[in-house]
C-alpha cells in the first residue's frame, strides 16, 4: 500500500517541552495521544474490545483484516492484560485509525516496542496515511524510518560547544558502571558507524573488575541498593553484572535524552547488542566534551 499523505517524525524531550507540545496541538487541531500511557480493561478479550467499535459491529471481516495487518490475528481471544506492551500499543493504534473523526499527534508510539512490532506499527501507519498526515512524536528517531521528514526541537539536530553530561538519575540501584567503562563504551561508538552497536565486554570491562563486582554485590545482597527486580536469584552469580549492565545502560540520559534505545546481553558472544538514541550518537560523535556523572558530588569527563 502506498502513503497518499505526508508522515512526520518530531523529536522532541515531551517532558520539558509540554507547553511546546501543547501549543502544537492547539495549532494543529490534534489530539495528543500519550502510547505510554494507555489504560485498558485488562480482562476483556482483544475481540471483546475492538467488537464494540462501531465500524466494526457489522463487519467482522474488516476486523480481522486489521488484526492481521497489525500482527495480531492470533491475539484475538488473549486477554488484553496478557499482551506485550508494543501489542497493547498496536490494539491503540488500531482504534485511532478506524475513528476518522479525529486526527491525532501520536506521542511515544514505538518506544518499548520490538523490532516485529514497529514493522507491525508501521503497516499499520501506512494505512493511516492514505487518508491523513501523520505527526509522530518521541525522544528519539526509533522506528522514524517511516518519517517523509524528521523535525529535531528545539536544538537536538545541532551539536554545539556546551557541556553534554550523562546521567544515572534513572537508576535506582546500585550502578555497576563506572567512568572507565563508559569510556570505553564511547569508543566502541565512536568507531561505529550506525546507532547499531556491538559492546565487546572482554574489551569495555576488565576481568579483574568483574571478580570485584561479584564480591560487592554479595556482600551487600541483603542491602537496598542492591535488589536488583529483574534477578531473582541469590548469591548473586558470575556474568550477572552483564545483565545488570544490560538494565541500566537504557536508564542512562544525555541532557535529559535517553542514551540507549534498547540493550541486550548475548551471553554466548560475550557482547551487549545496543542501539544508541540518534542523539546521543551524535554527542558521541561531535561533542568536544562530555561529562558523567557518576555519584553525587561525582562528576568527570569522558575524555575518548
Amino acid at each position: 500500500m502506498k502513503k497518499n499523505h505526508e508522515v512526520v517524525g518530531l523529536v522532541i524531550d515531551a517532558i520539558q517541552q509540554n507547553d511546546t507540545l501543547r501549543f502544537l496541538s492547539a495549532i494543529t487541531g490534534c489530539t495528543i495521544k500519550d502510547f505510554d500511557k494507555i489504560t485498558y480493561n485488562g480482562s476483556r478479550t482483544v475481540g471483546d474490545y475492538l467488537s464494540i467499535l462501531p465500524i466494526f459491529q457489522n463487519d467482522v471481516f474488516s476486523m480481522q483484516a486489521m488484526l492481521e495487518l497489525a500482527g495480531l490475528e492470533t491475539k484475538e481471544n488473549y486477554r488484553i492484560e496478557e499482551l506485550t506492551i508494543g501489542e497493547k500499543k498496536l490494539l491503540l493504534l488500531i482504534t485511532l485509525i478506524v475513528d476518522t473523526s479525529k486526527q491525532y499527534l501520536l506521542q511515544n508510539l514505538f518506544q518499548n516496542m520490538q523490532v516485529s512490532e514497529v514493522k507491525c506499527a508501521t503497516e499499520l501507519l501506512i494505512e493511516m496515511s492514505t487518508y491523513m498526515d501523520i505527526i509522530l512524536i518521541s525522544p528519539s528517531t526509533y522506528g522514524y524510518e517511516i518519517c517523509d521528514k524528521t523535525i529535531y526541537w528545539p536544538d537536538n539536530n545541532t551539536i554545539d560547544n556546551r557541556e553534554f553530561h550523562i546521567s544515572r538519575n534513572k537508576i535506582k540501584e546500585m550502578c555497576i558502571m563506572p567512568t572507565f567503562i563508559m569510556k570505553e563504551i564511547i569508543k566502541v561508538i565512536k568507531e561505529n558507524e550506525t546507532t547499531d552497536i556491538a559492546i565487546p565486554l572482554w574489551n569495555v570491562v576488565p576481568g579483574e573488575y568483574e571478580e570485584y563486582a561479584y564480591q560487592v554485590l554479595n556482600s551487600n545482597a541483603d542491602k537496598e541498593k542492591f535488589n536488583y527486580p529483574y534477578i531473582s536469584h541469590r548469591p548473586f552469580r558470575y556474568g550477572d553484572v552483564y545483565w545488570i549492565m544490560e538494565h541500566q545502560l537504557q536508564e542512562l540520559e544525555i541532557n535529559g535524552s535517553r542514551c540507549f534505545e534498547e540493550a541486550h546481553f548475548i551471553p554466548d558472544e560475550a557482547i551487549i547488542h545496543a542501539k544508541c538514541s540518534e542523539y546521543f550518537f551524535r554527542c558521541c560523535k561531535e561533542a568536544k566534551r562530555i561529562f558523567y556523572d557518576y555519584a553525587k558530588n561525582y562528576v568527570e569527563e569522558l575524555i575518548c
